[in-house]
């Protein structure tokens, strides 16, 4: 009956898993739009800093956790006989699909997650087929990040009938990706990320006039880094917006 999540994508899940009633406390990240896909639903919350000392504090029966984050805290609060839960990032569908079912196992919630798979597994056979020939996209983040294979935004762009400009040059994960690559293999979709960001000198390399070159002839996107940081139902909104462009480049 109460829970804490140490984790920006357990607390997703959680919200969308259980009554707001059961939560103790989610992160700070999770009431932050710019991180966040379910910052207003977070602001009703508690929120904790990741320390074991507020998890303490909240008296909880279950701790949520990711595999790669608030290590120290997890452990001492392993050490104390917490009962803690752990899920690994989300690179694809499927791991969207067994972390929601692992979650609703731990929560005692199997229903409610098997409804959300339904869910899930009804939208993504509504995606029309991908073409032969998938056009060319590239996330562009600041400093000139871009996706590659084994990344949960490559998975929604696959679907959608793309492949990732990481992918064509063969990388996994997310790497830089430099103006000259660009300019040799200009993507047909270029998605700069969250809009409204504050202006930064990470973000000057899409002001050069290459870049800006290689912006007037592509088709410029916009989609909020939030829905595919992490891997829920709201990484629908990154694929709906994707199928969105590429029935848009066959019209």
């Amino acid at each position: 009956m109460r829970i804490v999540s140490l984790n920006l994508c357990t607390d997703q899940l959680l919200m969308q898993l259980v009554e707001p009633r059961r939560i103790a406390a989610v992160t700070q990240l999770a009431a932050d739009p710019h991180f966040s896909a379910m910052a207003a639903e977070a602001r009703r919350l508690p929120v904790t800093r990741g320390t074991a000392e507020e998890v303490i504090a909240l008296r909880p029966d279950l701790v949520l956790a990711g595999t790669f984050s608030a290590r120290q805290a997890v452990a001492m609060l392993r050490r104390l006989g917490y009962p803690v839960v752990e899920l690994a990032p989300e690179s694809d569908f499927a791991a969207i699909t067994t972390n929601i079912r692992l979650l609703a196992a731990a929560v005692g919630e199997r229903e409610r997650g098997e409804a959300l798979v339904r869910e899930l597994e009804t939208a993504l056979a509504a995606v029309p087929p991908a073409p032969q020939d998938a056009p060319l996209y590239a996330d562009y983040a600041a400093n000139g990040f871009s996706s590659g294979n084994g990344t949960l935004l490559a998975e929604v762009a696959n679907r959608a009938g793309f492949r990732t400009l990481g992918q064509h040059l063969g990388w996994n994960g997310v790497r830089q990706v430099s103006l000259e690559q660009m300019l040799h293999t200009p993507p047909t979709v270029i998605d700069l990320g969250d809009p409204g960001s504050a202006p930064a000198l990470a973000q000057e390399n899409t002001r050069h006039p290459a870049m800006r070159h290689v912006l007037h002839d592509a088709k410029v996107l916009a989609i909020p880094s939030r829905y595919t940081a992490c891997g829920n139902l709201r990484t629908l909104r990154a694929l709906e917006a994707l199928v969105a462009a590429r029935r848009g480049l066959d019209a």
